[in-house]
């Protein structure tokens, strides 16, 4: 016969998590059982480590988004022009854009040592290690170099929306109009106007 499992003391375990500092891994070696479960009771039972009694209240539910975004749709809609803007007048403030975004990368490669140095200090004495490291990553020169190279592509597609039609267009826009006005000029769009 197999042995039979004893069952878990669920409330050993809770006096044991919540009274001393022993690693959750040696709490389930000691009780027998899963780390994975003692964390997810832990977790459902609201228990608190050590020195956790101290923290902050629980962070409050998280509002509904409809709530969050209605405030700024509203605000949009109040800045939306009545008419709807022109290419040219999309292209220009398109330009402008980037022309922004062109200074602030200039801004931000200019002022690294600076930025690296703000980051460290707001930092200071935290471990933060993935916050410090997505900061980092932002002023990372690969970045910097992808958004410039985003900008720059931007920047020709704007241009080539806005400039005038090339060589071929022309001439598919000429082959549309040549002949209109001749006996033989729609012979090709209707076929039974061709003169006998």
């Amino acid at each position: 016969m197999g042995k039979t499992k004893k069952p878990i003391d669920w409330t050993a375990i809770e006096r044991d998590y919540t009274k001393t500092s022993l690693p959750v891994r040696e709490l389930a070696r000691w009780y027998n059982c899963d780390e994975k479960a003692i964390r997810l009771r832990a977790k459902a039972g609201g228990w608190l480590r050590p020195g956790q009694e101290n923290s902050a209240a629980p962070p409050p539910a998280p509002q509904p988004l409809d709530a969050l975004v209605a405030p700024i749709v509203e605000r949009l809609r109040e800045m939306a022009p009545d008419e709807p803007a022109q290419t040219p007048d999309i292209v220009e403030r398109a330009r402008r854009v980037a022309l922004r975004m062109v200074d602030e990368l200039e801004t931000m490669t200019g002022r690294r040592g600076e930025l690296e140095a703000l980051i460290d200090e707001a930092l200071a004495g935290k471990d933060n290690a993935k916050q410090r490291a997505s900061l980092q990553k932002a002023l990372s020169l690969s970045d910097r170099a992808m958004v410039l190279k985003n900008i720059a592509l931007a920047t020709k597609t704007l241009a080539e929306a806005h400039a005038p039609a090339g060589k071929k267009a022309a001439a598919a826009e000429d082959a549309k109009t040549a002949g209109l006005g001749s006996d033989w000029g729609d012979d090709l769009a209707v076929p039974a106007a061709r003169p006998n």
